[in-house]
C-alpha cells in the first residue's frame, strides 16, 4: 500500500514538499496572503448570517490558529 501524497488541510491541493507548511523553506509570506486578511474578515462579517455551522467553525479555527501563532512567536 503506497502512501498518499499530503494534501493542504486547507484547499486539498497536493503538497510536493513538507506538509506541515505551504511555503518553501526560508520563503516569506506573500503580500498577497497577508493584505487579503482584512478582506476575508469583512466578508466574513458581511456574510456571517449566511455560514453554516461547519463554515462558522472552520473561520473560528482559523481564527484560534493564527491567534496562537501571533502569541508563541518569539520575535
Amino acid at each position: 500500500m503506497t502512501t498518499p501524497t499530503p494534501r493542504c488541510p486547507t484547499c486539498g491541493s497536493l503538497l510536493a514538499h513538507d506538509p506541515h507548511s505551504l511555503l518553501a523553506s526560508g520563503e516569506r509570506l506573500t503580500p498577497w496572503m497577508i493584505h487579503d486578511l482584512p478582506r476575508i474578515a469583512w466578508i466574513i462579517e458581511y456574510r456571517a448570517a449566511e455560514l453554516t455551522a461547519d463554515e462558522r467553525q472552520i473561520v473560528r479555527n482559523a481564527t484560534t490558529r493564527m491567534l496562537h501563532a501571533l502569541e508563541d512567536d518569539s520575535a
